[in-house]
């Protein structure tokens, strides 16, 4: 859920003309492992610059300057500048702001709004974030582009698709909710199997602790240990429903809460809430001191202690960085005690879109036309640890994903959160987990009857 803590540009010269690509291009070049072809003139437009903003992530940024220069080598000419900052105290949301203001980006990332971001005109609720840019037509529709071809649609309008259009490039999902990494050498050290119920989990828990080592490490600073209540809510609310059901249960959960019909201090939120005060209390001691940013790195430094690891499914290449020795494992908290129940929950992220604005809006769409190639975009689940958004590139063979795909079958797409107007208070979304004992003071009740008076004067 959310924490009170703070959370994950020069302009580009005219292009005088943005000329096509040549398909016969893309076979049997290669440059650093990227499909590219070097000397084209029918893709050489004069010197010109093509800014993309992206978040800092080591694996996507590293992927991309890569990528950009094996673009400018085929693109002579064409200079590629990433703009870019951490998620964290709201720089990307400045950087993102005053790049759209200045009209100086071409290709920015965005966080997929899903569905989720469109509600109903019953409720005469504004889009916001990333969902207002495509709501007010700020955003260039991408459905009818040739390389969305090599991406699955479905998923794609169910990311950033609003009426008839698609409005960017969903090439990333995550695992996050629930997310946990392990060091296989310190489980198998101790005897202790991945867990499949959440007793199981709780049982490794406490035999780490008494043999000394602390189980869990996590940057509650930013809200990380709030992945345990999302993760056991997302399995528990989507018990007994296949796959598919996952966007009906949200809309079906938001429409209930908003007609006043369920809410946060409901008994279901209550037995989530105190399954994750199970989970959290083999937290590490410091936790609440601890940044996203460096976390990982720390973490994976102390190879003999904090065997589990609370963070995204993104971070695998900040993790192998910090320490490449590291025998790396991952899996999904499973939240409940009924195994079939605890499935993967995975959340559409990272979404390259062009805006209207772009002062070089052709080679904006010939920069993701040259992302989207199958060649590149494996390379880009290499590098990132994504799951793959394209059905003919499969998840890659990283070792650390080796849980991962072999539980892919039956995974759904993470819940979202009630819909609430713009400005409603952080209460509102959810409780409140830095206030919850045992990382914070306050009881589960406090916590979730404070969220459901929120919820309730939001939607007034």
């Amino acid at each position: 859920m959310h924490s009170r803590a703070s959370t994950r540009p020069a302009p580009a010269r005219r292009r005088t003309r943005a000329m096509p690509l040549i398909a016969a291009l893309a076979a049997g070049c290669l440059l650093s492992g990227l499909t590219a072809c070097s000397g084209d003139p029918a893709s050489s437009a004069g010197n010109v610059t093509l800014t993309i903003g992206e978040w800092s992530n080591p694996g996507a940024i590293g992927f991309t300057e890569e990528l950009n220069a094996a673009f400018e080598k085929e693109h002579p000419g064409v200079t590629v500048k990433l703009q870019q900052a951490p998620t964290a105290n709201g720089a990307w949301q400045q950087l993102t702001s005053s790049m759209l203001q200045s009209k100086s980006v071409d290709v920015l990332a965005q966080f997929a709004p899903t569905q989720q971001g469109f509600a109903p005109s019953y409720t005469n609720l504004k889009p916001g974030g990333s969902a207002a840019l495509v709501a007010s037509g700020q955003l260039v529709d991408l459905k009818d582009q040739p390389f969305m071809k090599n991406y699955d649609l479905d998923r794609q309008q169910g990311a950033v698709g609003y009426k008839d259009g698609i409005y960017g490039v969903m090439a990333a999902e995550y695992v996050s909710a629930g997310a946990v990494w392990y060091k296989k050498d310190l489980l198998a050290k101790h005897g202790i199997e991945v867990p499949e119920t959440l007793q199981e989990f709780l049982d490794a828990c406490a035999k780490l602790k008494d043999k000394g080592v602390t189980p869990i490490f996590a940057a509650a600073k930013e809200g990380m240990q709030g992945g345990v209540w999302q993760g056991i809510m997302n399995q528990t609310l989507m018990a007994g429903r296949p796959a598919t059901d996952s966007v009906k249960v949200s809309s079906d959960r938001a429409a209930a809460f908003w007609q006043k019909k369920q809410s946060w201090a409901d008994p279901v939120y209550k037995k989530i809430s105190e399954q994750y005060q199970k989970v959290v209390q083999y937290l590490e001691p410091g936790a609440t001191g601890v940044a996203q940013q460096t976390a990982p790195g720390v973490w994976a430094s102390k190879p003999d202690d904090f065997p589990f690891l609370l963070d995204g499914s993104w971070d695998g290449a900040a993790i192998q960085q910090a320490n490449p020795k590291l025998n790396l494992g991952f899996f999904m908290l499973p939240g409940t005690d009924d195994r079939a129940a605890n499935r993967v929950a995975v959340k559409p992220d990272l979404t390259w879109v062009v805006p209207k604005s772009a002062p070089q809006r052709e080679l904006a769409l010939e920069w993701l036309e040259f992302f989207s190639r199958p060649e590149n975009y494996k390379k880009w689940l290499t590098s990132t640890g994504s799951l793959s958004t394209q059905p003919a590139v499969k998840n890659t063979g990283l070792p650390w994903m080796d849980w991962l795909n072999s539980h892919m079958t039956d995974s759904f797409q993470l819940l979202t959160v009630p819909w609430a107007p713009v400005g409603a208070s952080l209460d509102a979304a959810g409780p409140d987990l830095s206030k919850m004992a045992p990382v914070g003071r306050e009881s589960v009740d406090t916590v979730l009857n404070r969220s459901a008076r929120a919820y309730r004067t939001a939607v007034q």
